[in-house]
């Protein structure tokens, strides 16, 4: 895979927005003074609000095809 193939987007995202959430990684876990209970209580939430986000889309997603699929609800 070339520089020239991979789509603008992918850079937005993983390059611009998740910059500062790699910060925050790299901060918990290589800086100083180091605690571990706040690094794991830290991704713990982080994944957990991730994770209701994805579910939540899904559901939506699930929801609006049914609504199409069956001609609306009324």
């Amino acid at each position: 895979m070339t520089w020239e193939t991979i789509p603008v987007g992918v850079w937005l995202i993983f390059g611009i927005v998740g910059l500062p959430v790699y910060a925050i990684f790299l901060g918990w876990f290589l800086g100083k003074p180091r605690n571990p209970k706040t690094s794991v209580l830290g991704v713990t939430v982080f994944l957990t609000l991730v994770s209701a986000v994805w579910i939540g889309l899904y559901l939506t997603t699930v929801m609006i095809g049914f609504i199409f699929d069956f001609g609306g609800l009324a």
